[in-house]
């Protein structure tokens, strides 16, 4: 669904490459996952903590405008990550607070959170739809009723994460008991190690999560590490490319985000990766074999699912599956009918059968001066802008990129692509 006045419409842009050699520099934007959840944390807990390296994306540079000026009519716009966390912010701060944004955005689900949040005796009400912002918010303090709060049936991990970074301030010792299958429990993981960057005592077994209220914080300073789902654009020229030498300052296996999974499951016999300088550098001098996996688990990282089923089809691999995919739909736009359509584009069909969307891709062709759509969807513009090292392509509405990587383009052209308005 199209998101009235959010984006610029009827905008396109022609983008090509005349070598397909890529050689440069590129600064990721930092991960604006890392970034909010630090936000929410400084805001709550250590005012005087210094964040470094911030991410300029649309969604972190609007939660830091909204939680600096300490506003109560709040609209959020696109930004689901912020939505979910100012829910449980207002839900356990004072004052009364209202929560709106898109019309998309109203569509997503909440009601797993507030009935959470609820659980802990806060007080919100939905103000015209039951399930759906825009919500009022009576903020209060709010009490643990029970040793054992049991959250196995939230699906969301940006409803587990909003709620763990509220716990300090919960009255009353508990456990949290969560599902450790569900969709992007990784990102959970990621709000734990941020909790304990903040000083605070996290323990977990098994299902089983709770935050020690005593925070011994010992830095006032907080450098918030390069995006990794940026990245795998970049990582997706790379296979694309002719010849590449590309450097990425910061970046580093060993990270917070733990996205570096799916470096190494696609792969190529002359690409290679090396950590220097404090950063990573990747190197192709000829093309080589591809290397594709037929199997590819997307539940933990599934921004990146995008992205490789771009990929696949166009290094030359035809019959994959791929799993993890459910929470596409309930994303910035449904993204599971928006990578479908994209794949039909260039002759992919990817169709669900129970748990699984097959990719066929034997009959993969991509025509010159193709145009893609991009459905108000930042990820959906970027993960088929490597396809522009084969063929030139048109690109709708190109500024949905700012929501989590404002100079994608830029960046683009620092390696000889050619972005052209239309």
């Amino acid at each position: 669904k199209r998101i009235a006045g959010l984006y610029p419409q009827a905008k396109m842009i022609r983008l090509s490459h005349g070598t397909g050699i890529l050689k440069g520099t590129i600064k990721l934007p930092s991960s604006k996952s890392i970034c909010n959840r630090m936000l929410i944390l400084k805001k709550l807990y250590e005012s005087d903590l210094e964040l470094d390296n911030l991410s300029n994306a649309n969604d972190s540079v609007l939660l830091k405008k909204i939680l600096d000026t300490d506003t109560r009519d709040i609209d959020v716009q696109d930004a689901g990550t912020a939505f979910r966390f100012l829910v449980a912010y207002a839900a356990s701060g004072e004052g009364e607070y209202i929560i709106r944004g898109t019309d998309r955005l109203m569509e997503r689900p909440i009601s797993d959170l507030v009935d959470a949040l609820r659980l802990f005796g806060a007080d919100i009400t939905y103000l015209e739809k039951e399930g759906q912002a825009p919500l009022r918010i009576v903020g209060k303090k709010l009490k643990a009723s029970t040793s054992l709060i049991d959250l196995t049936n939230v699906k969301s991990s940006q409803f587990i994460s909003a709620l763990l970074l509220i716990a300090p301030r919960i009255q009353g010792e508990f456990n949290l008991k969560v599902n450790t299958k569900m969709s992007s429990y990784s990102y959970v993981l990621l709000t734990l190690s941020c909790l304990r960057r903040m000083g605070f005592s996290v323990h977990v077994k098994g299902m089983y999560i709770s935050v020690n209220k005593k925070q011994k914080f010992d830095g006032e300073y907080f450098l918030i590490e390069p995006d990794w789902s940026s990245f795998y654009y970049w990582f997706s020229m790379a296979h694309l490319s002719k010849e590449c030498e590309l450097f990425f300052p910061g970046l580093r296996l060993d990270n917070m985000q733990k996205e570096r999974k799916h470096l190494f499951e696609v792969g190529n016999t002359r690409m290679s990766f090396e950590e220097k300088d404090n950063g990573m550098l990747i190197t192709k001098k000829k093309q080589g074999e591809a290397e594709c996996p037929d199997v590819m688990q997307f539940s933990q990282y599934p921004d990146s699912a995008m992205t490789f089923g771009m990929l696949l089809p166009a290094l030359g691999c035809t019959q994959h599956q791929l799993k993890g995919l459910e929470s596409l739909k309930y994303k910035e736009c449904d993204r599971e009918l928006a990578l479908v359509e994209h794949l039909n584009k260039v002759g992919v069909s990817l169709e669900k059968s129970g748990k699984i969307w097959e990719l066929n891709a034997e009959n993969y062709k991509l025509n010159a001066e193709t145009i893609f759509p991009t459905y108000d969807d930042h990820r959906m513009a970027m993960c088929v802008a490597p396809l522009a090292l084969k063929q030139p392509i048109h690109i709708e509405n190109e500024e949905v990129v700012k929501k989590s990587y404002p100079h994608f383009w830029d960046d683009m052209k620092s390696v000889g692509f050619t972005v052209k308005k239309i």
